[in-house]
């Protein structure tokens, strides 16, 4: 993950030196804004305290900052790219939904989970048609335990922190992506509704997507007691946010995400994209059943070939220590 610590009066190309406790991690110099980043790969999964100091030109060093906690993320372990298989992120199993390619989802690092799709990988197995293409994963270790899978319950307080990259696919390093709210769809995370408890097919009740080459928010709800179906006229969807600038390709984007899946009155969503908060939403949210957390890639066929990478994937459930933080 990347942990930020904030340097106390520190100047912008000053030499910063981060400690976890009394082991030296690693000296960078000072951004703009006083602070750096550390790529913690290398530390085990668990809370370290961080803290920083800085010296000058001049050799002047400040005291230590104040230190500052953060869970280090998850590694993935046991990692199966076919089709139908499962692998583990911390303690959590996620269960693999792609056209089964060489591409369709690769581990570049212990962190990081690249997927790709082209015109027609579709999930045959999980009953996709030719109208769509699939290389997505799917947790099954969170909430209540169903006869495939897990789900989190309604009205549980959600947590997910993660980092989100396109790769560029089109000219001058653009991301091409003819599918937008016009046209069809493409889903980069979601979580989906318990459709098996709904008895009818759903559209995910929150889900991060790209509307063309624009990041974007949605959410949906139906009252208590109403029809979630698509085609129900009780079902609201809600476009919360959509960036006013085309994605840049090859950056990560810090994603944090804060939810409770509540149609009853208690229902919110928060949404921060790289530190600042674009969704502010209370009200009511999903169809009263519980959900469960998939993401990679789901978009409507398209010709143009796809992928992305996500990395330092945290999810909690009701506490603050985040669930995939548990060691296989």
């Amino acid at each position: 993950m990347t942990i930020t610590i904030p340097l106390i009066l520190a100047l912008a190309g000053s030499i910063a030196n981060i400690s976890d406790g009394s082991t030296s991690l690693d000296t960078r110099i000072a951004d703009a804004g006083g602070s750096w980043n550390l790529q913690a790969e290398s530390l085990f999964d668990d809370t370290h305290s961080s803290t920083a100091t800085h010296s000058d030109i001049a050799g002047d060093t400040s005291a230590p900052s104040q230190p500052v906690n953060r869970p280090t993320a998850p590694s993935i372990t046991s990692f199966s790219a076919k089709s139908q298989t499962r692998f583990l992120i911390g303690g959590d199993v996620y269960h693999i939904e792609t056209a089964g390619k060489s591409y369709s989802i690769t581990s570049p690092d212990p962190q990081t989970l690249r997927f790709e799709v082209q015109k027609g990988d579709n999930w045959a197995a999980g009953g996709d048609g030719s109208n769509c293409d699939r290389s997505e994963i799917q947790n099954e270790s969170m909430g209540v335990p169903t006869s495939w899978g897990a789900v989190i319950p309604p009205g549980a307080p959600i947590g997910m922190d993660y980092q989100f990259m396109v790769e560029a696919n089109g000219p001058n390093g653009s991301f091409v992506n003819t599918q937008n709210r016009s046209n069809g769809w493409f889903v980069v995370g979601q979580m989906h509704n318990d459709d098996i408890a709904s008895g009818v097919g759903t559209s995910p009740p929150f889900a991060v997507q790209m509307d063309g080459d624009r990041l974007q928010i949605v959410a949906r709800y139906v009252p208590p007691g109403g029809n979630p179906s698509n085609s129900s006229s009780a079902l609201h969807m809600l476009t919360l946010w959509t960036d006013p600038n085309p994605i840049q390709t090859g950056v990560y984007n810090d994603i944090r995400v804060r939810a409770n899946f509540s149609n009853s009155g208690s229902g919110y969503l928060d949404v921060w994209i790289n530190a600042k908060q674009v969704v502010n939403y209370q009200g009511p949210l999903g169809y009263g059943q519980g959900t469960y957390w998939e993401y990679g890639i789901y978009r409507s066929t398209a010709r143009e070939t796809s992928a992305v990478r996500y990395r330092n994937l945290m999810l909690t459930i009701e506490s603050s220590t985040p669930v995939s933080s548990r060691r296989p």
